[in-house]
C-alpha cells in the first residue's frame, strides 16, 4: 500500500469516527444527561406557565382580547398533525386546555415552516451569547437542560445557523403587537431583515383589518412562550392577565 493509499484510508477511518463521535454527542450525550429529570407534557407546560402567571399566559389572554372573532375559530380548529380537535364553545376562552393547545399546534407550525434553519434556541456558555441572546434586565442565563426536557423540545430545535436571532429567551423581548406586524411582514419591524413574510398565517377580519388567523395565534403563543419561564415580569405586567 503507497504513501496515498495509506492517507485515504486513514482519513476515511478517521472521518468515519469523527462522525460517529458527533452524532453520540448530539444525542446519546443529552439522552443520558437529562434521563433523571422527569419529562413535561404539553399540559404541565400550560398549567405551570398559568399557576406562576408568566407572561407567555398573559400575552395569550392579550390574544384572546385583541382578536376574539379569530380566537373562537381557533377553537373549532382541528390540526391532525398535533392530535388537537375542536374545543366546546363554553371552554373557548384562555384555560389550560386552549393554552395547552396553542402550544402544540403552535410549536407544530413553527417546525413545520423550518424557522429552526435560521433561529436557534440555545444559549452557549461562550461568546457573550448572553449578552446578545438573553433578555435585557431579566434573564442572563445561558441554556440549562431541564428547561429541553419536555414535549415542545423534542426534538430539541438547538440549531446552529444563526440568520436570525435566538429565540429560547424570546418572551417578553417584543411585544404582541410587534410580534404580528413582525410575522406579516419582518421589514416593518425589523429594515433589512432576509426573513421572508408568512401572510398565510393572517387572515381579515369582519371589519376588514389583517388580523392572525386560527394557525397565526397558536404560532404566535408559541414563539411567545419561549423562555417565559426565565422571564420575572413586574406586578402591573402579570395583573394584565387577570383583567
Amino acid at each position: 500500500m503507497g504513501k496515498m493509499e495509506r492517507f485515504s484510508f486513514v482519513a476515511l477511518v478517521a472521518g468515519i469516527l469523527f462522525f460517529l463521535f458527533a452524532d453520540f454527542i448530539s444525542w446519546a450525550l443529552p439522552m443520558f444527561v437529562m434521563k433523571d429529570i422527569p419529562k413535561k407534557s404539553v399540559a404541565d407546560l400550560a398549567a405551570e406557565a398559568i399557576s406562576k402567571n408568566t407572561s407567555a399566559w398573559s400575552d395569550f389572554n392579550k390574544l384572546y382580547r385583541y382578536y376574539p372573532e379569530q380566537f373562537k375559530k381557533f377553537c373549532e380548529y382541528e390540526d391532525m398533525y398535533s392530535g388537537s380537535g375542536k374545543i366546546e364553545e363554553a371552554e373557548c376562552k384562555p384555560n389550560e386546555k386552549t393554552f395547552a393547545k396553542a402550544l402544540k399546534v403552535g410549536h407544530r407550525w413553527y417546525v413545520a415552516e423550518g424557522c429552526w434553519n435560521c433561529h436557534s434556541q440555545m444559549v452557549r456558555p461562550v461568546s457573550n451569547e448572553t449578552l446578545r441572546f438573553g433578555i435585557p434586565g431579566v434573564s442572563n442565563t445561558v441554556s440549562y437542560p431541564s428547561e429541553f426536557n419536555n414535549e415542545l423540545q423534542a426534538p430539541v430545535l438547538w440549531g446552529t445557523k444563526r440568520v436570525g436571532q435566538d429565540l429560547i429567551r424570546e418572551a417578553a423581548v417584543h411585544n404582541v403587537g410587534w410580534h404580528v406586524a413582525h410575522l406579516y411582514n419582518p421589514q416593518s419591524t425589523s429594515p433589512g431583515s432576509v426573513m421572508p413574510p408568512y401572510p398565510w398565517y393572517f387572515e381579515k377580519d369582519s371589519k376588514g383589518n389583517i388580523v392572525p388567523n386560527a394557525r397565526g395565534l397558536a404560532l404566535l403563543t408559541y414563539i411567545m412562550w419561549l423562555g417565559s419561564w426565565e422571564v420575572k415580569p413586574p406586578e402591573s405586567f402579570r395583573m394584565e392577565a387577570k383583567q
